[in-house]
């Protein structure tokens, strides 16, 4: 299968019903993997036959649709409490090779990382970055956004569908007990929520918990790192709802 790039609409020309041309950082990721004249590329969701490379762009003759692979057939959002630089990065490349399809990172009072609004796009472009790269690297042929993050209040709005699992080390809830429920219920659309470094305090384990969709889980008796647990969460569900 040819190899993908993910190009920004605003780096794609439009020559004519069959060639485009495009510019940008996927431009020199083409040049350095030393693709040539008369290769087929996948661009976003379409295959192209390189017709030339020049030193900032390169014409694309537009051969077929790519096909769709490793896209998920849940439906699944993880919001994360934004985590130290590291530990985002790679909790959003393995959530994307592992299948989610949305990522929303939120602010909660013990969140360790403070960023004024500038510093927030910034980190927002690059784990964008981050999870288009694991799209690409894992075979996806869907695109997994990165929200813009969220306070305490705008996450709490944002819960308003599907069924979602609160990972609380506090509860003695039954995560099993719940996963059947959600296959009966043949539910597609879930969140997962998982906390900061230093958790949740009680007051806004409350205020989640009090949601009617909110379902708050128990991971067992150890006390897991916050990627660990997403990843755990995430893998057991997704495979309980594609099995």
């Amino acid at each position: 299968m040819a190899r993908r790039f993910i190009v920004k609409d605003e780096d794609v020309s439009i020559l004519d019903e069959k060639n485009i041309k495009i510019n940008g950082p996927e431009v020199k990721h083409i040049q350095v993997l030393r693709h040539n004249v008369g290769e087929n590329i996948i661009v976003n969701e379409n295959v192209y036959k390189i017709l030339s490379i020049g030193k900032d762009n390169i014409d694309l003759e537009y051969i077929e649709k790519a096909p769709l692979t490793g896209i998920p057939t849940s439906d699944i959002t993880l919001y994360v409490a934004f985590l130290k630089s590291e530990k985002m990065d790679y909790l959003v490349q393995k959530a994307v090779e592992i299948g989610v399809k949305r990522i929303v990172p939120f602010f909660s009072k013990n969140v360790v990382v403070k960023l004024d609004e500038k510093a927030r796009q910034k980190r927002k472009e690059k784990l964008q970055k981050v999870a288009d790269e694991a799209c690409k690297q894992c075979g996806r042929m869907d695109l997994v956004v990165v929200d813009d993050f969220l306070n305490f209040k705008e996450l709490k709005e944002s819960l308003k569908e599907g069924k979602v699992f609160f990972a609380y080390e506090a509860s003695k809830d039954s995560l099993k007990k719940e996963i059947i429920d959600l296959k009966e219920r043949k539910i597609n659309n879930v969140g997962i929520i998982i906390g900061a470094e230093g958790g949740f305090t009680i007051q806004e384990a409350e205020e989640l918990n009090s949601f009617k969709n909110v379902c708050c889980v128990s991971l067992g008796d150890r006390i897991l790192r916050a990627e660990t647990a997403a990843i755990k969460l995430l893998s057991i569900i997704i495979y309980e709802m594609e099995e």
